[in-house]
Formats: structure tokens, sequence, C-alpha cells
């Protein structure tokens, strides 16, 4: 066995290809209970206990040179757990590694491709490999320096990151950069308004950990140390006299957490402690809201004792949240949020479409598709329609995938609409590639007529949509029939009856199908009757309902009086089947509060007669 892993892992180290580094980083996201996860894990403990200045250049290089998006983030985050165990293990890098390790991070860190989600775990990275520079004496680390002072002058929010990481440093490494980051902190600082409470909080501790790092060293830094002490004052104050009292206590929160991790990292001296006390003595009449958390500042400062080390062993922490790593993978996922929040909408469905990544992970990339584009649809943010044609071929290859889960799968469904609704805009355009999926007869039934639900958008190609209603229809017809009995999965039924309240909508004004419309909207009427008299109206009819009732808050915007006659029929029909329980009923008075409050006065006109409603003429009904 262990001649075996010492082959693979010579074979995963030695080899300038990243192909093995990539694969045993998507092995190392798979769910703990998988084969490869446990083949990926031992080899990875094997090489982190046997070659760990090996295993630390081959995840920097491939966080460097990778051009998965994913692997990159992910390999950032097993370095960062790796160092922490190698540090809590008293596993030193070697100085021969060293000299390798440390122009290949300042190469990650300038690069154009380290956004600032990767700076968490970067930063961390940083600090350890500091951390072995100055066990080791290394001849120190001036490129270091120099790098955040770039950073400082160019990226600020990165340099933040960096610094607060580090573990005690000799002075003139800081005295490069001070001035610089200083000011680009204090700017942060003092306009609040215009920050984020996890920038105002970066900024923060940085200045906080400043104070620390000089507070000690001589009496050169005594001006210096007030400066910093007043800037922090002075925006303390600010925040309490404009009313945000809370986005402060939210800023302290994030103090607290960081000075408790810090001060262990660190050692803090009585020195550098009460710096911190100084900065909670001069704040503590400002507000009241901040009381609390000035105490608990003020007590973590003063509680001597060391923290029981993070990392134990040499077992990484995989990314699957069970009870023992939970807050590793809390701590991945919103990492892996914030990074989300920096890629592009195709970015993002690649990472999606990735078949080799935990459902976990897709799932966070599509719903955080699922959110830009619904900016781009409320008009919060723009996204060029020449990316909207870059995502049609791949939703509909994601729409194709088999393993889907269905919660997955609904998110997928709200991507499209929102895809959908940029394509149908533009007249000359019609996506065929969607119409052919749900018409195909490979796809389930239950999926298709989701995806042409969330079409809510005016389908008024009838190349687009007549193939696809004269494929669905049939099937919807069937499974309206009621049935006899509640079953685990009701979806089935409400699926179609809510395929069906489109399939009508949509047909309205079609006059060749007009026969359809009549047939399938009678139909809707007499199923829910039968399921009403059956008593089965929580598990299937009230949540079809309530499924119609969204669906129709998102047509409004284009219900004209064709649209609004029907939708007006049908709740009377409804409406007035005998024995429906309240519950049901006060659903069917939302939609038409809806309708009412939304709909544009000069399209109403309700409907006359049983034919009105189905907006047939009379020759239509003879």
């Amino acid at each position: 066995m262990e001649e075996s892993l010492n082959r693979k892992a010579r074979d995963l180290l030695a080899t300038p290809s990243h192909e093995g580094a990539e694969i045993l980083v998507k092995q190392l996201s798979l769910p703990q209970e998988t084969n490869e996860f446990q083949t990926a894990e031992d080899l990875f403990n094997f090489c982190a206990n046997n070659f760990p200045n090996c295993l630390t250049l081959m995840f920097l290089k491939l966080y460097r040179h990778s051009s998965n998006d994913f692997i990159r983030f992910h390999s950032l985050y097993l370095l960062s757990e790796t160092l922490a165990v190698f540090r809590n293990c008293n596993i030193k890098l070697s100085r021969v590694a060293l000299h390798e390790i440390k122009p290949l991070v300042i190469e990650c860190l300038t690069m154009q491709e380290t956004k600032e989600s990767d700076m968490k775990f970067l930063g961390r990275v940083v600090s350890l490999i500091t951390y072995n520079v100055v066990i080791c004496d290394n001849g120190g680390w001036h490129e270091l320096s120099d790098c955040i002072l770039w950073l400082a002058e160019n990226e600020p929010v990165k340099a933040f990151h960096v610094f607060i990481d580090l573990p005690s440093v000799y002075q003139s490494f800081i005295d490069k950069f001070m001035k610089v980051i200083v000011e680009k902190a204090e700017k942060v600082l003092l306009n609040p308004v215009k920050s984020e409470v996890e920038d105002w909080s970066l900024a923060l501790e940085t200045v906080v950990k400043l104070g620390i790092q000089i507070s000690y060293k001589d009496m050169r830094y005594v001006k210096m140390v007030e400066n910093l002490l007043s800037i922090l004052a002075k925006s303390v104050k600010e925040l309490v006299e404009k009313g945000n009292e809370q986005f402060l206590v939210q800023g302290l929160e994030h103090l607290e957490r960081f000075l408790s991790e810090d001060k262990y990292l660190c050692n803090y001296n009585k020195e550098q402690c009460h710096f911190v006390m100084a900065f909670m003595f001069r704040i503590k009449s400002f507000g009241t809201q901040s009381k609390e958390i000035i105490k608990k500042i003020n007590w973590l400062v003063q509680t001597p004792g060391n923290r029981a080390g993070k990392h134990s062993s040499l077992k990484i922490n995989p990314l699957v949240q069970t009870p023992g790593n939970q807050d590793h993978g809390e701590e991945f996922d919103r990492a892996w949020l914030d990074h989300l929040k920096t890629l592009s909408s195709l970015e993002v469905l690649k990472i999606f479409a990735s078949t080799d990544l935990e459902d976990e992970t897709r799932e966070m990339a599509i719903r955080q598709l699922n959110v830009l584009l619904s900016d781009h649809t409320s008009k919060r943010v723009e996204i060029d329609f020449s990316v909207m044609r870059q995502l049609q071929p791949l939703l509909i290859s994601c729409l194709r995938q088999e393993g889907i889960t269905d919660s997955m799968f609904k998110v997928l469904g709200e991507v499209v609409s929102h895809v959908a609704f940029e394509i149908f805009k533009h007249q000359d355009v019609t996506w065929y590639a969607l119409r052919n999926y749900i018409t195909s007869s490979k796809i389930e039934f239950q999926r298709a007529v989701y995806i042409f639900q969330c079409l809510t958008m005016p389908l008024e190609n009838e190349e687009f949509l007549i193939p696809v209603i004269e494929i669905l229809l049939p099937e919807i017809s069937r499974r309206l029939n009621p049935p006899t009995e509640l079953m685990v999965d009701n979806s089935s039924w409400v699926l179609a009856f809510t395929g069906a309240f489109c399939a009508a909508i949509h047909l309205i004004e079609v006059s060749s199908h007009a026969e359809f419309v009549k047939e399938i909207a009678h139909k809707m009427v007499k199923s829910v009757r039968k399921l009403v008299e059956r008593g089965m109206e929580v598990g299937l009819v009230r949540r079809a309902f309530r499924d119609v009732e969204s669906i129709v808050k998102k047509q409004l915007r284009w219900y004209d009086t064709s649209e609004y006659k029907f939708v007006k029929g049908l709740l009377w029909r409804l409406y007035a089947i005998k024995g429906m329980k309240w519950e049901s009923m006060i659903v069917l008075w939302r939609i038409n509060v809806i309708v009412e409050r939304r709909v544009d006065e000069m399209v109403k006109e309700l409907p006359e007669n049983e034919f009105d409603w189905l907006n047939l003429t009379d020759e239509e009904v003879e």
C-alpha cells in the first residue's frame, strides 16, 4: 500500500503537467463516501506527511496556472488548510523550497486573475508561508513588503487582506508600506456610507493590526499610534452621529472574531493588548448599542491563555459538511459564494455545467447565476445580449444533463426563463434548441412542462409555441385526470394543471387552436371539482392554485383583454365549485386581487358569457 502511494505521489508531484493535480483537487471536492474521494484523501495525506514542500509548490503552481476557476479556488482553500496543519504539527518548509515558493506567492498576489474573493484564503497562505520564512530566518522577505506597497497603491483591499493575516514581522518590513496602507484604510473608514460593512471591517482590522504591530516597537512610533487611535475614534464617532450604530456593532463583531484569532497567532504582549484597550476606551461613550461588544473585546484582550490547535492531525478537512468539519464547510461556502459574485454569468454557468463537482458547489453556482440574471431582468445590472446568446447552448446542455437534482433543476428553469425573456424580445430570434428540448421524446414530461411554465413571457412566435403545445397538451390532458388517492409525490397533477393554464393563456389568441383552449380549460375546472369532492385539496388543488398565483404574477406585465377575460372567467368557475375549503378560496381571491391591481384598466373587460372568457366567436362555438 505504502509503496503504491509513494509511486503515485512521486508521479503526481514530479510531473510538470497540472493534469494530475487537477484530478486530485476535483476528487477531493467529492462527497466523502465516494471511492474517488477516499482514494484521493489517502494520496493527499501521504503527500502531506512525506512531501510537504512539493505539495505546497504543487498547489501554488495549480492556482497560478490552471484555467479552471473552481480548481484554482479549491486548490487555494486546500493549501491554506494544509499549511495550517503544518504549522500546528510543527512541520516546517525547507529553506530550499522557500526560495522557490516566495516568488511564486508574489506572482499569485499580483497576477490579474487573482480576485478579491480569493484573498481570504490567499492571505492566509501568505501568512503561513511568512511564518515559515520568519522561523527559518531565511533572510527576510523584502519582496513581500514591496508587493504589499504595490497592492496598497493599486488594489488596497487585497493589501488589507494580506497584511491583517501576517504574523509578527520586523519593523522595516512594515515601514515601507505603512503610510500608504493607513491612508487607504482611513479613506474607507471615514466613508462608511459608501462601504459595505465587510469592507469597513477590513479597513478597521487593518488599522488595529497596524497599531498592534508597532505599539511596542520604540518611541519613534508614539505619534503614529496616536494617529491610528484618532482615525479609529473619528470613524466610530461619525457612524454613531449619523445613526449607523448597528453598522458599527457589526464591524466590531468582525473585529472581535479577527482579534480572537490574531491574538494567539501573534501572541500579543501587554503593550499590544493596551493598544486595543485604548481604542475601546476612546469609543465606549459614543453609543449605547455597541457597549456590549466593546466589553467583549476588552475581555478578550485581557484574558490570558492559549488556544488549542485548530488542526490536530494531517487529515484534510473535506468540504462536505459533516459534523466534524461543519465550520470549515461553512467557511468555504461563504468564501465560494463571494468568489462566484466576482465571475461573469458565462463563467458561473460553466461551473454549474461541470459534472465532476459536488452538487452543493454546483447548486451555489446556479443560484448565483439566477440572482445575476434576475438583477438584469429588473434592470439593476446590464448584461449584453451577446452574453445571452453565449449562454443559450450551454443551458441546453445543462438541461439535458442526467443526475441534476430537482432543487437544482428548479433554479435552472428560472435561469432559462431569464435568458428566454431576452431572446424572445428580439422578434428575429427564435430559440429552436429550447423548443426541441421541450418537445423531445427523451425528456421526462414533468421536466419538460416545468420548463414550459417557466416561460412567463408572451410566446408570440408560433414556430416555437405550436410544436410545444401539440407535444405537451395531450399528456397534460391525460395527467389532468384527477388521481383517486394522494401519493407521496403529487407533482404530476400539479404540473399538469399549471401546464394547462400556461398553454391556455398562450393560445387564447391563436384562433387555429381555440378548441384546445376550450377543452383544456373545462377539464381544469372539472378536475378540480372532482378533487374537491374527494377531499383532496390540500396536497393537490391548493398547491396548484399557489403555483398558478406565482405564474400569474410573472405574466401580468403583458396581459391584454383576452388574457384578462380568461383569468377572470377561470376564477369565477373555480369559485363556483361547491365544497371548496376557504384556504383554497383565499388563494383564488389573491389571484383576483393581483389581476385587478396590476392589469391596465384600459384592457379590462369582463367576459359576457360562457364562451366569451375563452375568446370564442359564434362561428367557433357552432
